[in-house]
């Protein structure tokens, strides 16, 4: 069974403009990805494009796995793919209006890899407080290789 090696929870909150996770340095990447089919998640060389624009708040929790985690059934929504990343370190990236802002770096400690990446999403309601009203998104991306 697969576990965590490391993880980490990136407290800043990011409002409405996420624009997806980059390599560190490499943010520019993120306006040449487009999404897949779905409009919520693309890949492509040093970056994953999430369309998170429904939500106004977004915390995201970066995950390092020895191995494929298991899947988190309770979640809203997964995607899962790969991602080729040449400096091994990523960061949660907002753009608006031209001003770019990156968050906390997440280090997966190998450089220049493919990684088997999932991303799981969760929308915070509770009763009366429905889903559209709290409008705030949390994103779990969980990372591992291949052996």
């Amino acid at each position: 069974m697969a576990s965590i090696i490391t993880e980490l929870l990136d407290r800043r909150e990011i409002e409405k403009y996420l624009s997806g996770v980059a390599g560190v340095g490499k943010n520019w990447v993120l306006n040449e990805i487009p999404t897949d089919a779905e409009g919520w998640i693309g890949t492509g060389d040093d970056g994953i494009v999430i369309d998170e624009l429904g939500s106004e708040r977004c915390l995201i929790k970066y995950e390092l796995w020895d191995g494929p985690p298991p899947v988190l059934d309770t979640w809203d929504r997964t995607w899962s793919g790969s991602v080729r990343l040449t400096s091994g370190k990523i960061n949660s990236v907002e753009q608006y209006s031209g001003d770019v802002s990156c968050n906390e770096e997440f280090d997966l400690g190998r450089e220049n890899s493919v990684w088997q990446v999932r991303i799981h999403r969760k929308s915070l309601g509770h009763e009366e407080f429905t889903t559209d009203i709290v409008s705030f998104t949390l994103l779990k991306l969980q990372f591992w290789l291949d052996h």
